[in-house]
């Protein structure tokens, strides 16, 4: 038990920039900084998002060189050097020090990482990665959730116990093998028929992305489908019309659900039609999400896989086709 301030366990909290209740349209992570002289901030990547509060790139990155400079000059931050704008944010407003994380191949610019990892292929479900520090070999991690991304969060949240928070760091190194990933990321919902379906928050471009590259790399032989519904403000718009035709690219088969809104005027709509003209034979636009139900239950194979990609509850589609497939009998 705790005796004094000093011997507290950290407070982790994730917070983004989209806000925390209507009426005061600032970022979350403004209330979660500042708390300590030693506070430990992560940032992984900054794309445009939710226009609905920030409708210019220059009004987004505003509250993210902020962030920056919210974190006390005794605290740490840890930054993914292969993001451009992270690079150059961190340079012009960090007051704290940083610590740069990247991927084996990165174009990290002209910063060196600190941290790095370098893949190793996907075994028996888990994603091993080789850890360096300084450039120096840290070890070997073994983790559960598969995937590039997930990779590297998991380098960045090393980074920040050992250089942030002075915890050892090859403690810290195995108890990533027992990380059992969070709600509605890459969540195994069941094997109903012996078909795996996932249920992911994904709905940027590149989290769509970076989802359906880890489902491949864990499932390489499978027949995969990405089922997403445009759901977000963002998404619901064609700010990222041009985007998402790569993002489905390691998806088989694409089923592009109704918008989640309606009162997006239709010039500034997604279009969904274009999307799956542009994803050709392999993707379809669902008329509703009764059909989404009734086709996949009909057409989906033993040993293919499943993904389902939305921000919001999507009309109960996850629990409803899990049921719908267990009825064929073959799995649970």
């Amino acid at each position: 038990e705790p005796k004094t301030a000093d011997d507290r366990a950290p407070f982790v909290v994730e917070g983004d920039e989209y806000d925390a209740v209507y009426w005061h349209k600032k970022p979350k992570f403004f209330d979660y900084v500042g708390v300590s002289e030693a506070d430990v901030a992560i940032v992984t990547s900054i794309e445009h998002d939710h226009i609905d509060i920030y409708p210019t790139p220059e009004v987004y990155d505003a509250q993210f060189a902020e962030l920056f400079e919210r974190v006390p000059a005794g605290g740490l931050v840890v930054c993914d050097a292969r993001d451009a704008k992270v690079r150059e944010l961190a340079a012009r407003h960090a007051k704290a020090r940083v610590a740069f994380y990247a991927l084996d191949g990165d174009d990290t610019g002209d910063v060196t990482p600190t941290w790095s990892a370098a893949l190793a292929p996907v075994e028996r479900g888990m994603q091993p990665f080789d850890l360096f520090g300084g450039g120096v070999f840290c070890g070997r991690v073994s983790l559960p959730v598969p995937g590039a991304h997930n990779v590297r969060n998991a380098v960045a949240a090393l980074a920040a116990c050992s250089e942030g928070l002075g915890l050892d760091l090859t403690d810290a190194m195995k108890a990533l093998g027992s990380f059992e990933g969070v709600a509605r990321r890459q969540e195994l919902l069941g094997e109903p028929s012996g078909v795996p379906v996932y249920l992911d928050f994904a709905h940027h471009p590149t989290a769509v992305g970076e989802t359906l590259r880890a489902l491949r790399r864990k499932h390489a032989g499978a027949r995969l489908w990405a089922v997403f519904e445009p759901r977000s403000a963002t998404a619901c718009r064609a700010l990222h019309q041009a985007e998402y035709p790569a993002a489905f690219e390691a998806a088989d088969r694409v089923v592009l659900a109704p918008l989640g809104r309606t009162n997006i005027p239709a010039a500034e709509r997604l279009d969904l039609p274009r999307l799956a003209r542009e994803l050709g034979e392999r993707a379809t636009v669902a008329p509703s999400t009764d059909a989404i139900v009734t086709s996949l239950s009909a057409d989906a194979r033993e040993g293919d896989v499943i993904v389902l990609m939305s921000n919001g509850a999507f009309d109960g589609v996850p629990a409803r086709l899990v049921s719908s497939l267990s009825a064929r009998g073959g799995g649970a």
